[in-house]
């Protein structure tokens, strides 16, 4: 009998998934305090911020790339990546101190994604699918 085990890549795309969608989540309440319809307390306000107007606006464009990047990084981690990644930096130049908790949640997934990517060049036969 032979037991196949799951390989790095496999083993690392639900955490990443994980990481991604706690990021997502506090995107999306950044989001909130950036466009004025929330207060969160001190929780968001670590440095200074922008908020309402464009910074708003491209804050919830933001969260939602960052909400897409994390429901895709399971599927396909390269693209889930470049979400995480525009999604995370973005956010963080448009609004300013509030996406830097987020953002650095969503950094981190981002990075975790890309190691989540199966080697192209690995020893696996053609056709395997491996």
């Amino acid at each position: 009998m032979s037991y196949r085990t799951a390989s790095l890549q496999q083993r690392l795309r639900p955490i990443c998934a994980v990481i991604a969608g706690i990021g997502a989540l506090l995107s999306v309440l950044a989001a909130f305090v950036a466009l004025g319809a929330a207060s969160l307390g001190g929780l968001f306000y670590t440095f200074d911020y922008r908020t309402g107007g464009w910074a708003g606006a491209v804050s919830v464009l933001m969260a939602l790339i960052t909400v897409g990047g994390a429901i895709v990084v399971r599927r396909s981690p390269a693209l889930g990546a470049s979400l995480l990644y525009i999604g995370g930096c973005g956010g963080f130049l448009a609004c300013g101190g509030i996406w830097l908790i987020p953002g650095v949640i969503t950094l981190v997934a981002a990075n975790l994604a890309l190691w989540a990517i199966r080697d192209p060049f690995g020893d696996a036969p053609a056709g395997s699918g491996a």
